[in-house]
């Protein structure tokens, strides 16, 4: 049998993979660490739906970091620092486009030292505009 026909059923598991992968997302497949605005719709605030539907990002540590135990979850509202977890209480959700978590490694390639544990980042529908800060 020649090489090249041995190569060719690797490489088309690999295609359907990735097929498969891409159904998924497209089917709904729910990413752990985004909620959309209309996931978010019926709750009152930020902090009673992430409380309610991702309690673990208030954990906020670094995967892996047995050491930290949590707290000191920072928050971001399109683009700028807005303080910790407790600010969530004060932003009705009827205005947010998406919340996101960045765990501590990857909010702190994005925003620096100081964010180990952890950000929650909240996109609101006005800043998607043109003119807006947009996403991250």
């Amino acid at each position: 049998m020649k090489r090249w026909m041995r190569m060719v059923p690797p490489a088309m598991l690999i295609m359907l993979a990735a097929c498969a992968s891409n159904r998924q997302a497209a089917a709904g497949h729910t990413d752990l660490n985004e909620l959309s605005g209309e996931q978010i719709a019926n709750f009152q605030n930020a902090w009673l739906a992430v409380r309610t539907m991702r309690s673990q990002w208030f954990l906020g540590r670094a995967p892996g970091d047995l050491n930290n135990a949590g707290g000191n979850v920072r928050v971001f509202r399109d683009g700028i620092e807005v303080g910790g977890a407790d600010t969530l209480q004060s932003m009705p959700t009827e205005g947010i486009a998406y919340i996101r978590f960045y765990d501590g490694i990857q909010a702190s390639q994005r925003w620096g030292l100081g964010h180990a544990n952890g950000v929650i980042y909240v996109a609101s529908k006005a800043g998607l505009t043109p003119g807006g800060s947009g996403p991250p």
